[in-house]
């Protein structure tokens, strides 16, 4: 969850901590983990895919099952916690497109998908993760879904009494690899962040129905926490991103291991601080197409905050993670808990008002949730955004907002922006979505998530335009996938 998202989460907390909510209509908690909470005994919300709400600064890891009161007052005091500190980035003027040297404007539809499938600029399926019901409760299962129509190809349960937890694709639309754990919903104590983890590889053929599905030796035990994980994009090798708990000298390791599927090879770097935004977080790693760089997006440990995105060149085996990588783009300063200037370019600067129509001063928009590196390699991408005009409706009737967003490409040699996509406002909103998905190789075509009146909408976004994905039915799925 982002620290936007969060603010509605202490709103909507706060209001609900008088009543009795029945145990279905409890909304998903799936907060990141932050080791300074951690403790070995602890387990996790079933984190689907890599939009799983999750802001890496001073959140933890919550159980599936609260009590409606018990999960009021816990959301509350966690999200003071994280908007106090959350992942902001202070966008100062720059940019070398268009969309950063002019103001932003309401969204343009763009061509329908089909053309984009069928000119080949996006994949023509992905995998999302499903359920029948609220998933805290209800075991989640993978869907292969048709990028074009929406439509459903073919459905993968996993195992009786497991739940698929995530997915993350190779870049040839064919592989995918699901990430399952048994299923504890049914228990009142359990939480699932420390159950041992499974993969599976799923193959499709050309008209996406599945081809096979083979359960991989590697495993993630019991007691360890998954942040990351990632599929190669040629689909012989998976990044992950594991926190043991079992160094007592190092409380707070990392290992980032880059395991070969054919053989299980495994080269591990360790560094102390956190890679990602929550269990089975499938966007915190992200591969080059020369598979000689995997990014992660990192929040080091010790005294103040300092998050940003590191390049690990993998031609060095293993070893240091921080020593064997470079800090691409920092995100917010260690010393602090202020932003971190945004390197910019020289470009004509975005002309922002000092005040809303409302009166309120104007935020510019800070990237939220994961980052991620285009296939290229040239640019690191991420989603911003901040709310317009916000105001709380009268008689306990919520809020009432706008929002602008934008989509900040970074060049990963300087850091600076090099691109903006998506600059857009929204006179009314729900949730604070906003999300990168998935790149084309270059970052000019993206899959992400923007704000609509509900919970947000997954689509195509290319320059300013956007067209929204066919809407799935009948079940119940994250804003996310893999494609």
């Amino acid at each position: 969850m982002n620290t936007l998202q969060i603010e509605d989460r202490v709103r909507a907390a706060t209001r609900a901590a008088a009543d009795t909510v029945a145990p279905d209509s409890v909304p998903p908690l799936r907060l990141a983990s932050e080791r300074l909470f951690r403790s070995g005994s602890g387990s996790r919300s079933g984190s689907r895919s890599g939009s799983r709400e999750g802001s890496r600064a001073l959140a933890w890891v919550w159980g599936r099952r609260l009590a409606p009161l018990a999960a009021a007052v816990a959301v509350v005091a966690v999200a003071i916690a994280m908007v106090t500190v959350g992942r902001t980035v202070n966008h100062s003027p720059g940019g070398t497109s268009p969309a950063s040297s002019a103001g932003p404007g309401p969204v343009r539809t763009g061509p329908a998908v089909s053309s984009y499938v069928a000119s080949g600029a996006v994949p023509r399926y992905y995998v999302s993760i499903e359920s029948h019901g609220n998933p805290n409760f209800n075991p989640s299962y993978a869907v292969v879904r048709a990028t074009a129509t929406g439509s459903a190809v073919e459905t993968v349960a996993a195992a009786a009494d497991r739940s698929v937890v995530a997915v993350t694709a190779a870049a040839n639309d064919r592989t995918f690899i699901l990430d399952e754990q048994p299923s504890v919903s049914a228990s009142p104590n359990a939480n699932q962040s420390f159950e041992p983890r499974s993969f599976v590889k799923l193959s499709l053929g050309p008209d996406g129905r599945v081809l096979s599905l083979a359960a991989l030796s590697l495993s993630v035990p019991a007691g360890q926490l998954m942040t990351g994980f990632a599929l190669s994009p040629d689909g012989t090798k998976l990044a992950i991103a594991v926190q043991p708990d079992n160094n007592k000298r190092e409380p707070d390791l990392t290992e980032v291991k880059v395991i070969t599927l054919a053989t299980g090879a495994t080269l591990t770097w360790t560094a102390n601080g956190t890679v990602g935004f929550g269990p089975d977080d499938a966007r915190s790693l992200s591969w080059t197409d020369s598979e000689r760089t995997l990014a992660f997006d990192w929040a080091a440990s010790g005294p103040g905050v300092h998050t940003g995105v590191w390049l690990l060149n993998l031609d060095t085996g293993g070893g240091s993670l921080l020593a064997d990588s470079r800090e691409a783009v920092i995100l917010v300063n260690q010393a602090s808990l202020n932003p971190a200037p945004l390197p910019t370019s020289t470009t004509v600067p975005v002309i922002r008002p000092a005040s809303t129509s409302a009166g309120q001063p104007v935020t510019p928009p800070t990237c939220q949730e994961d980052s991620i590196i285009t296939p290229d390699g040239s640019a690191i991408v991420c989603g911003a955004i901040t709310t317009l005009n916000e105001k709380v409706q009268p008689n306990g009737a919520g809020l009432q907002r706008g929002a602008e967003t934008e989509y900040f490409e970074y060049s990963a040699a300087s850091g600076k922006v090099a691109r903006v996509l998506g600059h857009w406002t929204f006179g009314s909103v729900g949730a604070l979505s906003v999300e990168v998905l998935w790149s084309n190789a270059s970052g000019s075509v993206l899959i992400g998530v923007i704000p609509d009146g509900g919970g947000g909408r997954v689509g195509v976004i290319r320059g300013n335009e956007f067209t929204p994905l066919p809407a799935t039915v009948a079940s119940v799925p994250s804003l996310s996938g893999a494609w």
